[in-house]
Formats: structure tokens, C-alpha cells, sequence
């Protein structure tokens, strides 16, 4: 399974820099990367800085990749040559939408042999929440990241960088802090950890290999299956008990009521109510799971979650 690694921050945010400088240390720890841009017109010019310095570099210019350009990215990673020590990375545009990205990719079948996205946001110290209208999306898009790393800090000084990092913290943001050289370390041994292909809709911590267990924390998105019939009220009872690392939860369900009826079901956010869009009787997925989107999700919590919901289930 190849590690596929999202790489998101807004407009200027310093994403291709940091680039530049993981790529050789990628070289150093023996992982391979190919390289996806995408961005609205300077695709190709980024794209020609990094050359030499991958094997693999491809740029999509255009309309972001969560929409627009979905098919493009999508086409892409279909065509990917799996092969061990490889490692996929794509620089989203500024102005994306991370969880819905996260999302279309964890749930699509055809990109089975890749990993659980794994999202890394380029915070700009220096203008950090200083972008007016922008500034919910630019939160948005560093909530979802399991890991994170401030960029400028030799110009800002000390004390930017530490109210950027409380204000962080205010808002939630449970990344983990890196650089380049930490972050090509952690893909070296998360390349290692994953060698099997994504099963369908089942979480990486379901499979039953203990070789998933260490690389499970590093995933901005997991999914869990759920019982083929649940009770309803049951059901958005359990939902709203989900842990509060838990940014977006989003999935299929069959109620006992209605057992012939798929439904889709999402929650956007810790104190909204769940939203239900039954499917009808023949969706293209047809196997009911959850997926859960957020940094650092805490996996025995989330499994003694689904070990209630399914006691409640025979019920």
C-alpha cells in the first residue's frame, strides 16, 4: 500500500518550499515520491523546479482538486505504479477543501492500494488568520492535518511564532509539529508499517495485522464498518457521542426500519446535528461504514465505540 500525502496551506503559505526541501531528504531515507501540483496557473512553473530533485513530477493547473480538477487527480492515481519504497504526494491549491478532498478520496474503491490520506497544512507565520474573509477556510484546512509545520519563523520572530501557536490551539488544531527531515523520517517508516493493500471500507486498524497498529495515528481520516442493521435512535444516539477529535464523520448506514433503504449520513461538526439522504435500494457502495476525519483520532476509544454500537446493534 503506498502512502498517499496531502499537502495543503493557503495561497503563499510556503507548500512547494517545503517541498523542495523534503524531496531530498525523501532521497536519504530510500523513498521514492511522485509528485502531483496543483494549483490555477503556475502549475507547470512549480512543477519545473522539482525536476531533479524526483523521479515523477506532474502539474495540474486549473480548478482545485476536491472539485473542478477531481477527475484529472483522480485519473492520475488510478494510473499509479505501486511499488515499494514509493510514496504519493500532492500539493493541493490554496483554496482547498480538505475534508471533502480527504473524503472522496478515502471513500473511492479504485484507489484501494493507496493509504488513508494523510494531510500535512502549511501554516504561514506570518500571516496567519490575517486574511480577512479567508481566514475560516484557512482554519478549516490546518483542523484536518495530522501534522503541521509553521512556516517564516526566521523572520517572524519568537514571539509570532508562539501566538501563532496558541491561536492554534484555540482553535483546535491537533496536528503534530514537524519540518522536512522529521516528515520524510515518519513517511520512511510509515512506507514500511503499510505493506498491504486498503481493504475495501475497512479501517487500517481492522485488518488484524499488528504491523498497521503504528502507523494508525499519523492518518488524518480512518474508516470503520458498521453493522449491517442498526437501530435509528440508537444510531444518532452513538453518533453524537463520538469523540471530539472527530471533525467530520460522514458514511452508509440500514436502519431496522427500513431495512431496504441505504442512507447517507453526515456530521459536519461536533455540535451539529447528524444529516440523513436516504439512497435508495441499489447504491454504488453498498457496504455500511463510517468514515471519521480528524488528526491524532484516538483508535481504543473509536474501537470501543463500534464494540457499544454493535452490542446495541443485536439488541
Amino acid at each position: 500500500m503506498t502512502p498517499l500525502i496531502l499537502v495543503v496551506g493557503f495561497l503563499g503559505s510556503g507548500k512547494t518550499t517545503f517541498l523542495k526541501n523534503l524531496m531530498p531528504a525523501l532521497g536519504l531515507a530510500e523513498i521514492r515520491p511522485t509528485l502531483l501540483i496543483n494549483d490555477y496557473q503556475n502549475a507547470r512553473v512549480d512543477a519545473a523546479q522539482f525536476q531533479n530533485l524526483t523521479e515523477e513530477v506532474k502539474a495540474l493547473s486549473g480548478d482545485c482538486v476536491c472539485c473542478g480538477s477531481r477527475d484529472e487527480l483522480f485519473s492520475f492515481l488510478q494510473e499509479f505504479k505501486h511499488s515499494p519504497g514509493r510514496v504519493m504526494i500532492v500539493e493541493t491549491n490554496g483554496t482547498t477543501d480538505s475534508a471533502h478532498l480527504i473524503e472522496s478520496l478515502a471513500l473511492d474503491p479504485s484507489l484501494k492500494k493507496f493509504s488513508h490520506p494523510i494531510q500535512l497544512s502549511i501554516i504561514d507565520g506570518k500571516r496567519w488568520q490575517k486574511r480577512f474573509w479567508h481566514n475560516s477556510l484557512e482554519r478549516n484546512q490546518a483542523k484536518t492535518a495530522s501534522h503541521i509545520y509553521i512556516s517564516r519563523k526566521d523572520s517572524i520572530g519568537t514571539d509570532r511564532v508562539k501566538a501563532v501557536e496558541t491561536s492554534l490551539i484555540e482553535h483546535e488544531v491537533r496536528g503534530t509539529y514537524t519540518d522536512p527531515v522529521a516528515f520524510a523520517m515518519e513517511l520512511a517508516t510509515i512506507a514500511a508499517c503499510i505493506d498491504d493493500e486498503r481493504d475495501g471500507f475497512t479501517a487500517p486498524h481492522a485488518h488484524g495485522h499488528d504491523h498497521h497498529e503504528a502507523a494508525d495515528h499519523h492518518f488524518s481520516s480512518c474508516e470503520i464498518p458498521l453493522p449491517p442493521l442498526v437501530d435509528r435512535a440508537r444510531f444518532c444516539e452513538w453518533i453524537s457521542r463520538l469523540p471530539e477529535e472527530v471533525i467530520r464523520a460522514k458514511g452508509l448506514v440500514v436502519f431496522k426500519d427500513d431495512p431496504q433503504e441505504f442512507v447517507v449520513f453526515q456530521k459536519v461538526d461536533a455540535a451539529d446535528a447528524v444529516q440523513f439522504f436516504p439512497v435508495g435500494k441499489s447504491p454504488r457502495i453498498q457496504t455500511p461504514l463510517i468514515l471519521l476525519i480528524g488528526p491524532q483520532l484516538p483508535q481504543e476509544v473509536l474501537n470501543q465505540s463500534l464494540v457499544e454500537l454493535n452490542s446495541e446493534a443485536s439488541v
